[in-house]
């Protein structure tokens, strides 16, 4: 086969490969992003609470505070670990 032929191909064939990965997705670029803001705005029980004027439920002060100072000890002793026996029969 001639080269002079098959370098010709062969620029083709780049050339197609080349422009093939120039293509634009405008179909998925419109819609970027879309879901995220649909799962954070699902998250909002009431988007206007901030601008409302209403008492807020929930637990007083003294409860909140207890169980704050709860959590925030429940990891300063772990409870001790059971040796781990892998294998070992009775």
């Amino acid at each position: 086969m001639n080269t002079r032929i098959v370098r010709r191909i062969a620029s083709l064939l780049a050339a197609t490969l080349w422009l093939g990965a120039c293509s634009s997705t405008p179909h998925w670029d419109a819609r970027f992003g879309q879901s995220l803001r649909a799962a954070l705005a699902a998250q909002a029980i009431d988007p206007g609470a901030a601008r409302a004027n209403r008492p807020v439920n929930g637990l007083d002060g003294k409860a909140a505070a207890a169980a704050y100072e709860r959590y925030q000890h429940s990891a300063a002793a772990p409870a001790a670990l059971a040796p781990l026996a892998i294998g070992a029969a009775k």
